[in-house]
């Protein structure tokens, strides 16, 4: 082919690579056009009034013979790819025989939250929210039958899916009501006991959700290349570390090699997010939020998750917080509570400091990748603290390595 002829293919072709890129770029412009309208709509009070009204959301909210009368919108958080609002809305009766009695009486007012994601995964997460909720948290108010403590009266709670928009790719729910266990555990005036009896409770919690079957298809297993796309990231960003970046590659290898041998009949739903900041606790009543990374996969997971945060927490805020006694009573807990087989849960249990240790290395990329990462000498990672994980880690994987 001679050179001239190569030359306009070679125009050609970069012509084409040019559109497809501004036809790409023109598509990602227009999207993000699209959601940025979709959650600009929610911080209009008109809208939601009106769409709540004709959304049939009151009969959702057992409201059928109230009216809104106002709405406070309170942004949360509001991002590209997701936004939390806080919806506070004032009702008021529709029967005019009521209206003197309203007028001298305070309105009615609920809480609840909006969050907006725009992959359309919002759906998916509703349907999973609905049938955890009707297969064992729905049970609003009553006592919790499965504790084995008789001494103890708590409710175990999710927060109730109340509907989905899927023109804008927007799910409502009710709001957590109490505080969170992360800042309870910060709290000096919050007694070491009840910080004790509320990670029980969490324990107990985490058995629960554990135990629900589901119908086939509605939630997806956590696949193995996941995982090992995401932990080879992890390896290649801390392995330039010079100290610790050999070592972390090996911890990160072995993880991967256990969890490939792992059987998936024993996986279950999990939360895939269970840690302090993620619980509420008002008196009696736990509830547990934020479902957007639920899956089925390995039910230690979440238990190695929730200890290794614990472990994190009082680490940061210098607690006095004895991690080593409550994490075995927490395990003891779930185990009590848990309706697996003896041998399946022992096995589970077994596998808890696996993810003690992926979770500490999970950490230090969260935390550390952009530092290494940097030219400036001024700004390296903490060697004290790094060791720290790094050993937490490697003590977690002693007996696999």
């Amino acid at each position: 082919m001679s050179e001239k002829i190569l030359d306009e293919v070679q125009t050609k072709n970069t012509k084409i690579d040019e559109e497809e890129e501004a036809k790409a770029k023109e598509k990602h412009e227009r999207s993000s056009v699209k959601a940025s309208t979709q959650i600009d709509y929610f911080l209009n009070e008109s809208f939601v009034k009106d769409c709540f009204q004709q959304q049939n959301l009151l009969s959702k909210l057992n409201l059928s013979d109230f009216k809104i009368l106002g709405c406070e919108i309170n942004p949360l958080k509001i991002r590209k790819n997701k936004s939390v609002i806080e919806f506070k809305l004032q009702f008021a009766s529709k029967k005019r025989k009521k209206q003197q009695q309203e007028q001298q009486q305070q309105p009615l007012s609920k809480i609840i939250v909006g969050k907006w994601r725009p992959d359309g995964r919002g759906k998916e997460i509703f349907d999973l929210l609905q049938e955890v909720w009707h297969k064992g948290f729905d049970m609003e108010g009553a006592d919790d039958h499965d504790n084995d403590d008789e001494d103890e009266h708590y409710h175990l709670k999710l927060y109730e899916p109340i509907a989905y928009f899927p023109d804008y790719n927007f799910m409502l729910t009710s709001k957590a009501s109490g505080i969170q266990l992360k800042d309870m555990l910060v709290q000096k005036q919050v007694e070491k006991k009840e910080i004790e009896t509320h990670i029980m409770q969490a324990a107990s919690w985490l058995a629960k959700l554990h135990s629900i079957s589901l119908l086939p298809g509605g939630v997806y297993y956590y696949s193995m290349k996941e995982e090992e796309e995401k932990l080879n990231k992890w390896s290649e960003h801390l392995s330039i570390h010079p100290d610790f970046g050999k070592q972390l590659q090996s911890m990160l290898s072995c993880i991967l090699k256990i969890k490939r041998s792992l059987n998936s009949k024993c996986f279950v739903l999990i939360h895939n997010g269970f840690h302090p900041g993620n619980i509420f606790v008002d008196g009696s009543d736990l509830t547990v939020i934020d479902f957007d990374h639920s899956c089925i996969s390995d039910p230690a997971i979440d238990l190695g998750y929730f200890i290794a945060k614990l472990v994190h927490s009082k680490r940061e805020y210098n607690l006095s917080l004895n991690v080593e006694s409550l994490e075995k009573r927490f395990l003891e807990k779930y185990a009590s509570a848990a309706r697996m087989s003896i041998t399946t849960t022992k096995e589970t249990l077994e596998r808890v400091d696996l993810y003690k240790a992926r979770s500490y290395i999970r950490h230090l990329y969260t935390k550390y990748n952009k530092q290494l990462h940097s030219k400036s000498n001024d700004n390296k990672p903490n060697p004290v603290d790094f060791e720290y994980w790094v050993k937490k880690a490697e003590e977690c994987l002693k007996s696999w390595m």
